[in-house]
């Protein structure tokens, strides 16, 4: 605003009793409310504003404040002659640059101008222009046609050092428009000049409330012992004289100030006076006037809500009514307590003052911080927010999201808050990248609303007008949510804009940093990797920006012009993300398109110079990937992009080698080790493919150069894998569920262990079988045998997927070892064709997500090896129809199902093969869960093919069925009962029983066998499958290794039937429903079959709830007749699981006692039902601490003494139970007298039971 009219004219002080008054009286109520009555607008205020201004310019005032006019004549024009000149000189200087541009340059600066304002800028310049000129004519009339006499000007103001205004202000009226009745100045000659204050001229004191009980000046002045702590602003002097010096007696200070005599008292503002005044007409007690009231006196100290600071640090109650007013935490409704509540400040977040909002926003940034903080260890102060995390978690991510879009401060501390709760909230998921960490439902994350936010992200990332701080916290947010899940990836990189958003802003800046508003970030190239490693989809679409990220490539950080450490992170980010196209196939070009560019890398790696461990260990996995994509130029997307010819002249095994000569073999660098070693493993068995002679050269020449370290005593190979073995045997026995750093270095150990097994077996001849004529160089492998058997047995594995995803990808090096193990297994003399069986079997099950590749050639190869050649070698009775319909070969659709249930979901393995980078659609891992299909492994994995056959109707196996499968339900049953028996007979002859199926698993897998028949029509019982005498046969054998009388027993599992069942049913689903189907069948079809009859009670131990005994026992209690079952055959380890603890329960006594009175019970089930009741009549079988209920004995023993056989009568008297140990089984439970049970008879039954019972004791 470029105005030299004055800023202020002469000052005029009014006369006490001038009739002026600018206070008015409140206008008095004319309602009933106390409230003056509503005015309904039919203007608006600005329509009545102007209308009332006109009347008042035509309306004489007479009692106005009198106009001030300047002393001297100020031309009102100078304003716009200085704007004029500015003008003029600003254009003329434009016209001289355009005029030295050439054509191009002033067609590209047009089409930026077009650009950034839009295709209308021209016209908007012109109606500016014609405005200015407009507005420059008419000030000049205006000059010319009034005369400003000079008395009348306003008085000069000498601005001394004036501040630049930061805020557009309107300019004063001019002179000119001043109405004639304006007051001359009394002294035009006047001039004003602020004061320059000193220190010791201003007072200072602590803020405090207003109250109308506060008097003007009524504050002390300062105490002598304050000095140099306070600073004088001048002396205070009314019309009257100087304020009466303030008394002070014995050290206080009276704040009451003295009111000269003869004065009137002011009369005390209360709230009664304020009704009487301005509401007579209101009752006193009207809740309308509640405002009017007085707060309490001593307002209560202690408030039940945590109080936090403007740092976000919480307040203790008892310093909360303490703080003074004047640190700004007292801008709530509680004035008297310092800080604020959550629900404050979640209202104050909202506020219509920006600044008021954006620092309510960071003091919820920094309340995230501590309650995300506080998941681990809990800080003083937030108690009370202990279970309400995500509550809280969810509210303030509400908040920042609704904010995020606002411009300036407020949008940057909502982006804050949102990173704190999203990024913030638990960091040690930050290099979490192989695995989903978040599952589908009951997740703060997964509820936001993406469709909105995202879009939003993407449109502020665009925008840049955010601090650098905020843009990285805005890629931090989008590199956690690609964190969440594959589905949330695949929403980020589909919304619109967003990955040429994120390139165009965090990565293609200049190359010179100067230029760039920030430097490249290496982060994004992390982000990009991500969502590469997420889909093959998002792979191809970010795999066409893979040339652009070549110039991070193409300087070394000598020549760079960035810092080194920046040029370093961005190569190795570079590096990586090339990797992770690769592993799908794309972008194989790359070295081709920039060999020199690689080859001065390559030499930068190996040299001195190169201090980064990421990088050499990047570099060597880059290598490895590409090396396998030109064994099979057929595999990349397009083809023939890379091949082995260029891999020879490339020469990359060379640098490998020179990479280990250069480098220590201390464990920090290992990892390099483990890359290197990978990486030389892959080139050994492309040569074998490519290579002259099965790649005989370049075996031999990489043994030359290698295998004196591997032999010799003190040879640096031989010393490293002595430490490796070392390491591995020790954190082995340390591995623990809450040790996440010690299972990271123990996976990194593993991993270098599976190199080293690699380029031992990538050094054997091709078309070798079985064990090599002499090893290639010397491992340790007996002592690495006797490590994997502790290893896969160690519970260790049933750690991480179940409960902590951050856990899970250190498993894929566990469970690789393992996999190249039983690669080396196969190739050492002292291994058999079943320990390999059974060592398979057990490898299997350890298998994780992205091994399915390996799953299958596993099972493949040991159904191969399973045949009547086989069977007759080791003296097997095999029926000869198992072999029919192409034997067990039949089960490999349903395998191939169990082993990788979604079709078109091919998880990359660990390290690619040939055969997986053309199959491969993602590189990162399910989120690990309990009801996740696929791989791990059960171990009733055998017999999943009944799943299948339950469910033919909706099986996808079926569906999908090759055409020259042609075998019948009963082959599949026969073939799954008999490939179950010899994976149980294999396992347990390897010392592997804790790896066959459970007791558990097995009764379920036969209770499935025989829920074939439910639903089906029953016209002929000959075509049931249990009835077929194969299927009988194999699932009687099954079943026996877990019987209480077996010789050879078996492991029963951790899990019940209910949690079995589970895995097939579902959630949704209980497995008492499937219990009952199952027991209506048995009384429908069985015609009392032996081993249905069997499966029916293991539901009944004591172990189940007792629906399921209510349901056989009562329910159905007449098909109990049919069963006979010893209690050697029952399925568990003790028959004690169904005699402990006594029932209770009236309903099921009473039917053990009926169907024991009706004596149709046998066997196991007479035993448990005499076993109960006894218990409930004799004292000396009940637990210690349960006493016999009187009332009920006494009728138990009466029916019995009374109804009962007299065999019956004397096995109640006669029966005895172990506290401990094994339980006594017939007859042995009825040897011997308890001569105390007489006197219970008497207490019981009286005299004539007695006598009748005494026979029995003597």
């Amino acid at each position: 605003m470029a105005s030299n009219s004055p800023i202020i004219g002469s000052i005029i002080e009014r006369k006490p009793g001038s009739a002026f008054n600018s206070t008015r009286k409140p206008q008095q109520s004319t309602g009933k409310t106390g409230f003056p009555v509503v005015q309904h607008r039919s203007q608006s205020a600005f329509a009545r504003s102007r209308e009332q201004a006109r009347k008042s310019a035509s309306t004489p005032q007479t009692k106005t404040v009198p106009e001030v006019k300047s002393s001297a004549t100020i031309p009102p024009v100078a304003a716009q002659e200085v704007s004029s000149s500015w003008r003029d000189q600003i254009s003329r200087e434009n016209e001289a640059k355009v005029a030295s541009m050439s054509e191009a340059e002033i067609e590209e600066e047009r089409r930026q101008i077009l650009e950034r304002f839009g295709a209308n800028i021209g016209d908007v310049l012109k109606r500016a222009k014609i405005a200015r000129e407009k507005l420059k004519e008419k000030g000049t009339q205006i000059v010319d046609a009034t005369n400003v006499d000079s008395k009348d000007a306003p008085v000069p103001v000498i601005l001394e050092e004036r501040k630049p205004v930061e805020r557009a202000r309107s300019p004063p009226p001019p002179a000119i428009v001043t109405p004639a009745t304006t007051r001359p100045s009394s002294r035009a000659d006047r001039r004003l000049r602020f004061a320059d204050l000193e220190p010791q001229d201003v007072y200072v004191y602590d803020s405090a409330h207003a109250s109308p009980e506060k008097r003007v000046m009524a504050l002390p002045p300062p105490r002598p012992e304050d000095e140099g702590t306070t600073t004088s602003i001048g002396t205070f002097k009314s019309a009257k004289g100087k304020l009466a010096a303030i008394p002070a007696a014995e050290g206080k200070v009276s704040t009451k100030p003295t009111i000269p005599k003869g004065k009137p008292q002011p009369e005390l503002v209360t709230p009664e006076l304020i009704r009487r005044r301005y509401f007579p007409n209101a009752p006193k007690d009207d809740p309308n006037l509640a405002w009017t009231t007085d707060l309490p006196a001593n307002p209560d100290t202690v408030t039940n809500s945590v109080r936090f600071d403007l740092h976000g640090n919480p307040i203790p109650p008892s310093v909360s009514a303490t703080l003074p007013t004047h640190l700004g935490l007292h801008h709530h409704a509680e004035g008297a307590h310092a800080g604020y509540t959550l629900d404050d400040i979640f209202l104050l977040s909202r506020s219509t003052v920006p600044a008021q909002r954006a620092t309510m926003l960071g003091v919820l940034a920094r309340i995230a911080h501590k309650l995300g903080n506080s998941l681990d260890v809990k800080p003083s102060g937030l108690e009370e927010f202990s279970g309400r995390e995500e509550e809280l978690r969810k509210r303030i991510l509400a908040a920042g999201i609704e904010a995020m879009t606002e411009r300036g401060g407020v949008g940057t501390a909502a982006i804050e808050a949102i990173w704190e709760c999203v990024v913030g909230w638990d960091t040690r998921l930050a290099g979490v990248t192989s695995v989903e960490i978040g599952s589908t439902a009951n997740s703060t994350i997964n509820s936001l609303p993406f469709d909105h936010l995202l879009p939003e992200i993407a449109n502020i990332i665009r925008q840049g007008d955010l601090p650098p701080e905020s843009m990285s916290q805005l890629l931090g947010i989008l590199y956690r949510f690609a964190q969440q899940s594959i589905a949330l990836t695949s929403a980020i990189a589909n919304t619109p804009r967003m990955l040429d958003t994120v390139v165009q802003s965090f990565l293609l800046s200049p190359v010179s940093p100067h230029e760039g508003p920030i430097p490249p970030s290496p982060f994004a190239l992390d982000f990009l990797s991500l969502l590469a490693s997420s889909s093959r989809e998002i792979a191809k679409e970010v795999g066409d920006m893979a040339d652009s990220f070549l110039r991070f490539v193409s300087f070394l950080p000598s020549a760079s012009p960035f810092a080194p450490d920046l040029t370093v992170s961005l190569i190795t980010c570079t590096l990586h993300f090339y990797k992770i196209l690769a592993s799908y196939g794309f972008a194989t070009k790359i070295p081709g398109m920039a060999v020199t560019q690689f080859t001065q890398l390559e030499q930068y790696v190996i040299s001195d110079e190169c201090q980064s461990q990421a990088l050499k260990i990047v570099w060597a996995e880059l290598v490895e990937v590409w090396t396998i994509c030109a064994i099979d130029p057929h595999q990349t997307t397009p083809p023939h992009e890379i091949r082995w010819s260029q891999i020879s002249s490339w020469s990359w095994n060379s640098g490998l080698q020179d990479l280990q000569l250069y480098s220590e073999t201390d464990e920090r660098t290992w990892k390099m080790w483990t890359a290197s070693w990978n990486a030389l493993a892959a080139w050994l068995e492309g040569s074998k493919v490519n290579g002259v002679r099965g790649g005989d050269e370049e075996r031999f020449s990489f043994l030359d150069c290698n295998k004196d370290d591997f032999e010799a005593q003190d040879g640096r190979f031989r010393l490293l894998v002595n430490a490796l073995m070392d390491k591995l045997e020790v954190g082995l026995g340390g591995l623990d569920a809450d040790k996440s750093n010690a299972f990271e270095s123990f996976s990194s150990q593993a991993a270098l262990l599976s190199a080293l097994i690699r380029v031992w077996l990538a050094c054997i001849p091709p078309h070798t079988e079985g064990p090599p004529s002499s090893p290639p160089f010397t491992l340790p492998l007996p002592r690495i045998s006797a490590f994997l058997s502790r290893l896969i047995s160690h519970p260790f594995w049933s750690f991480a997927w179940t409960s902590n995803p951050r856990l899970v990808p250190f498993y894929r090096n566990v469970s690789g070892l393992a996999a190249r193990y039983l690669e080396l297994s196969k190739r050492l003399p002292d291994t058999s064709s079943d320990l390999w069986t059974g060592q398979a079997l057990a490898i299997l099950s350890r298998q994780r997500p992205g091994d399915e590749q390996f799953c299958m050639s596993v099972i493949e190869e040991v159904l191969k090896g399973i045949t009547s050649e086989w069977a007759v070698e080791r003296g097997i009775d095999v029926p000869q129809p198992i072999w029919q319909n192409g034997g067990l070969a039949i089960l490999l659709p349903f395998f191939r199902f169990i082993v990788q249930p979604q079709a078109g979901v091919n998880t990359g393995p660990l390290h690619p093969t040939v055969d997986s980078i053309k199959a491969t659609s993602t590189l990162r891992l399910p989120f690990p869960s309990s009801e996740s299909k696929g791989l791990p492994l059960y171990h009733d994995w055998t017999m999943g093919a009944m799943d299948h056959l339950l469910r033919s109707a909706d099986s996808p196996v079926f569906k999908s069925l090759p055409e020259t499968w042609n075998a019948s339900e009963v082959d599949v049953t026969r073939a799954s009962l008999f490939f179950s028996k010899i994976s149980q007979e294999v396992l347990r002859k390897g010392g592997l029983e804790s790896f066959a199926m459970s007791a558990e698993e097995t009764c379920f897998s036969c209770m499935k066998i025989f829920m074939l028949e439910h639903g089906q029509p029953q016209s002929d019982s000959t075509e049931e499958v249990y009835r077929d005498p194969i299927v009988e046969r194999y699932m009687k054998s099954l079943l026996q290794p877990y019987t209480n009388g077996s010789d050879a027993p078996l492991l029963h599992g951790p899990d019940n039937l209910e949690k079995v069942a589970t895995r097939f049913l579902g959630s949704e689903v209980p497995f008492f429903q499937f219990y009952t189907d199952f027991v209506a069948l048995y009384d429908a079809v069985s015609f009392s079959h032996p081993i249905f009859a069997r499966l029916l009670l293991p539901p009944t131990s004591m172990k189940y709830p007792i629906d399921y005994r209510k349901h056989l026992w009562c329910d159905f209690n007449h098909v109990l007749k049919t069963v006979r079952v010893q209690p050697q055959d029952l399925f568990v380890k003790d028959v004690r699981d169904y005699l402990y603890p006594v029932e209770s329960d009236p309903q099921l006594l009473g039917s053990y006692l009926g169907s024991l009175l009706k004596g149709f019970l046998a066997e196991s089930l007479r035993l448990i039902a005499l076993h109960h009741i006894a218990c409930c009549i004799w004292s000396d079988l009940q637990p210690e601490k349960v006493k016999v209920q009187q009332e009920r004995a006494s009728k138990m023993l009466l029916a019995i003494v009374g109804q009962g056989s007299p065999e019956l009568v004397k096995e109640i008297v006669l029966y005895q139970q172990r506290e401990t140990g094994s339980a006594l089984l017939p007859p042995n439970c009825f040897e011997g007298v308890v001569k105390s049970r007489l006197d219970d008879a008497l207490r019981l039954g009286g005299p004539v039971v007695r006598d009748r019972l005494a026979p029995l004791f003597s």
